[in-house]
């Protein structure tokens, strides 16, 4: 006969063959127990007939289990769709941790200003530039003086007539072609009516200097239309300065006045601007060394005396003339009227009434 119960100490089901009150040790938890008295009783009959009933509970059980998972768990399609959309977030993760080669930069396209000064040939004997055209429709772009030119002319000694060269270049090569206000005659190196015509190379010598701010504008149209005016028989250069060495023409030495040359010079000047204090020091070092005959300085302002001095050891055999332009301002006049003097030059004042006259 077998006895069944549950231990007092594990919960587990036990069947043992001893009869109720004797001692026995649970096979799942080790403790020794008593065999209760209220063990059931079970004959080799009884026990087959539970153990079909354990099959049917154990058949029952797993067909639960079966309904659970076909209940809940997805099916193989959706498990496709999930593995897929899984797939598709590591690659994205892996895309973001590898490094993307930086591609270079696409190639700029560069746009060069166009040309200020164009050339049209009305014969065979004589160019005529848009700039001279400019000067002929009196364009109001460039020929009004700013407000702030008009104001900054009343505290610097500003002169109201136009004065006239003082120097004895009247029988040289810079010697003043006509008189009266305006440009004069002729053309060939006019720079702000003071001559130049019969001199085969010609240097200008320009002030760039801060003080220019308001008025620079002006200079570079006069020096532009200058050197318009240039015979193809003559040579040319320019030279600016301020603080520090001279700003002269990438060619760095006279070159003849062709339509080419003309151009690039245009070019040079209206690339210009104003900076620095008035020292032409280094400029007419220059100038000097290419032994030009005529010599334009222009000048808005004073500068240091001794450049009287410079000009006299550059110029001992007086074979290059020099022209002195006072522009505006008359600070510097009576060292320009000088300077013109010692170097068979003539000395001009240019004050706003010449360039409204002049149609600038």
């Amino acid at each position: 006969m077998a006895w069944r119960f549950r231990c007092e100490h594990c919960g587990k089901r036990l069947q043992v063959d001893q009869d109720p009150g004797m001692n026995v040790r649970c096979p799942h938890c080790q403790n020794a127990i008593v065999v209760p008295a209220d063990a059931q009783a079970h004959s080799p009959q009884d026990q087959a007939e539970q153990g079909q009933e354990e099959m049917v509970g154990e058949e029952s059980t797993g067909d639960v289990i079966i309904a659970f998972m076909a209940t809940y768990l997805p099916s193989w399609g959706t498990s496709v769709v999930l593995h897929l959309a899984l797939g598709l977030v590591i690659m994205a993760v892996a895309h973001t941790l590898v490094p993307v080669e930086e591609l270079p930069p696409p190639e700029s396209t560069v746009i060069t200003r166009p040309k200020d000064m164009v050339y049209t040939e009305d014969s065979a004997e004589k160019t005529r530039t848009i700039y001279d055209q400019v000067e002929t429709k009196k364009s109001s772009w460039a020929y009004k003086p700013s407000q702030n030119l008009e104001s900054s002319l009343t505290d610097n000694k500003m002169k109201d007539t136009t004065l006239f060269g003082v120097g004895a270049g009247g029988s040289n090569f810079g010697g003043l072609e006509g008189f009266g206000t305006g440009r004069g005659a002729g053309g060939g190196g006019n720079f702000f009516g003071v001559g130049g015509a019969q001199a085969r190379d010609i240097i200008y010598i320009v002030d760039r200097s801060g003080s220019m701010a308001d008025s620079f504008m002006f200079v570079q149209h006069e020096l532009n239309r200058s050197i318009s005016g240039l015979r193809r028989d003559q040579n040319f250069h320019v030279i600016f300065y301020s603080t520090g060495p001279g700003v002269e023409m990438p060619t760095r030495k006279l070159v003849p006045a062709t339509e080419e040359n003309k151009q690039a010079a245009y070019d040079f000047v209206n690339e210009q601007f104003v900076e620095g204090q008035t020292d032409p020091s280094d400029a007419l070092n220059k100038a000097f060394r290419l032994r030009p005959q005529l010599i334009h300085l222009l000048t808005d302002g004073d500068f240091d005396p001794a450049i009287r001095t410079q000009v006299q050891q550059l110029n001992k055999d007086k074979r290059v003339t020099v022209n002195t332009i006072c522009f505006l301002y008359t600070t510097g006049e009576e060292l320009c009227m000088k300077i013109a003097d010692d170097n068979n030059g003539s000395y001009k004042y240019v004050d706003q009434n010449w360039i409204r006259a002049s149609g600038r």
